[in-house]
């Protein structure tokens, strides 16, 4: 949100479609305020910023429903607010050559990513390592750009072309299945759960609800365009908490 929304905004004047961006803005607050609460171990509380916490299989499980009626419910809104649009039926004819092509772009970029991920996470830890950082900070930082890199180029190309509207649906879009999709699978498929560092609670979850707070106030205010100004307090938030998370490494 910081960097891909915050650079987009700069570029541009985002437009924003407010009925639609604000529900989904609320869903976004909505699933990241519930993974805080997920992580907070509840049993030993006051140990949350010593021992850090975790986000645990079951509730993994939890997110994957909430996931699909995210999903249902996404396509029951747009198919309400089509209904009744006279849309003209346009007459598409088959290539079977072209699609064939498309199907292995797909294929090929699938295999791309799972290789990516083999070569990724031993990167990390050997990274993390020789620089002496938590590999929660490596992951919170280079990784997360890393992986971020398609939203940005999308956002950025969008903005410029005069789309804004793209880059912010797709990067609410992606919040909101990081967090459902991402975290819930991720967790439903480890026996433990996952650990929620230390510096989750001391800097992560705060920046991350601090920067969609700002989102959503740009949203409320603004009078259709998300405009610069508040691009310069993403991007500027993305790269304090950048820099302070390196510079608090020990915590």
């Amino acid at each position: 949100t910081g960097l891909v929304l915050g650079t987009a905004a700069i570029i541009c004047p985002l437009p924003i479609t407010k009925n639609i961006v604000r529900r989904q803005g609320w869903i976004q607050i909505a699933s990241a305020i519930i993974l805080v609460f997920a992580c907070i171990p509840y049993f030993s509380i006051d140990k949350t910023f010593i021992e850090g916490g975790r986000f645990s299989q079951k509730i993994g499980f939890v997110f994957l429903v909430l996931l699909i009626i995210y999903m249902w419910k996404s396509i029951s809104w747009v198919q309400n607010q089509n209904s009744g649009a006279g849309f003209d039926e346009i007459e598409v004819k088959e290539d079977m050559s072209r699609d064939f092509f498309v199907f292995l772009k797909m294929i090929f970029a699938f295999a791309l990513v799972v290789i990516s991920c083999w070569i990724l996470i031993p990167a990390v830890r050997e990274i993390a390592t020789r620089l002496n950082v938590p590999e929660s900070i490596i992951a919170a930082t280079l990784v997360a750009f890393g992986t971020s890199l398609p939203e940005f180029v999308t956002a950025v190309t969008a903005a410029r072309k005069g789309h804004g509207e793209l880059a912010i649906g797709n990067v609410i879009g992606a919040n909101i299945l990081n967090v459902l999709f991402v975290v819930g699978a991720a967790s439903a498929v480890t026996g433990g759960g996952l650990a929620a560092p230390v510096a989750f609670f001391k800097i992560f979850f705060p920046a991350m609800l601090f920067i969609l707070g700002v989102l959503m106030f740009g949203i409320f205010i603004s009078g259709g365009k998300l405009k610069r100004p508040f691009g310069f307090i993403l991007l500027g938030t993305y790269i304090i908490i950048t820099i302070l998370s390196y510079v608090s490494r020990a915590l």
